[in-house]
C-alpha cells in the first residue's frame, strides 16, 4: 500500500501528523505590513518571515504587529501611495509607536510651554484634553476653535502653534480641510 499525502491549507498530512512546510507555515500568520516604530513604511504586503529587522531611514525596529496585542499590521497591497500607515490597531485601538510618540511629544511640549508661562491646571489639563481628542478623531473644527480662544484668553496663547502642530500631525483630513477657513495656509 503506497503513502498518501494530502493537501491542507498549511501543512500536508502524512498518516495523522500534518508535516509543516517552512515557506507556507509563514503564511499562518499572513502577509502583513512592515512599518517601523517611528512609522516609516518599509512594505505594505511583506510576508512575515522575511522581515528586516531594523529601519534603514532611522534605525527603530521594524514591526509587523501590534506591540500591545500582537495582531498583524494590517497589509494592503492597494495603499502604495498612501502614507503615514494607520494611526491605531484595529484590533486592541491603542495607538502604534509613531502616533503615541507624536501624542507624547505634544504633550511635553505644552507641558514645558505651560511651566515657562505658569499656566494654570485649567490650562494644561484643557490643552491636553484638546490633543487627545484631536489624535481620537474626536475633535470638531469648532471645537478646536473655540477651545484654542478658551487658552488664548485665559494665558494659554502660546499654546495655539503647538495645538495647530498637533492637528497637522495628528488630525484626520476631514479635521484639517474644516480647519482650513479659520487657519488659512496651515493644513
Amino acid at each position: 500500500m503506497g503513502t498518501t499525502y494530502v493537501r491542507r491549507k498549511d501543512a500536508f498530512v502524512f498518516g495523522k501528523e500534518p508535516i509543516e512546510l517552512p515557506s507556507l507555515s509563514a503564511q499562518r500568520r499572513g502577509p502583513s505590513a512592515a512599518v517601523c516604530a517611528s512609522g516609516h513604511v518599509f512594505s505594505w504586503l511583506v510576508d512575515p518571515a522575511v522581515v528586516e529587522k531594523y529601519c534603514a531611514k532611522c534605525g527603530d525596529p521594524i514591526l509587523i504587529a501590534c506591540p500591545t496585542c500582537d495582531a498583524t499590521l494590517p497589509a494592503d497591497e492597494g495603499m502604495l501611495q498612501w502614507v503615514p500607515f494607520y494611526g491605531n490597531c484595529m484590533s486592541c485601538g491603542r495607538a502604534y509607536p509613531w502616533k503615541a510618540a507624536e501624542i507624547a511629544r505634544a504633550k511635553r511640549t505644552l507641558a514645558e510651554q505651560g511651566e515657562t508661562e505658569n499656566w494654570s491646571d485649567a490650562i494644561k489639563a484643557r490643552a491636553d484634553e484638546l490633543v487627545d481628542d484631536i489624535a481620537a478623531d474626536r475633535a470638531t473644527a469648532s471645537g478646536v476653535a473655540a477651545a484654542l480662544e478658551w487658552l488664548a484668553l485665559r494665558g494659554g496663547e502660546d499654546a495655539t502653534a503647538t495645538i495647530l502642530d498637533a492637528v497637522e500631525r495628528l488630525a484626520s483630513a476631514t479635521l484639517k480641510q474644516a480647519l482650513r477657513p479659520t487657519f488659512p495656509g496651515l493644513f
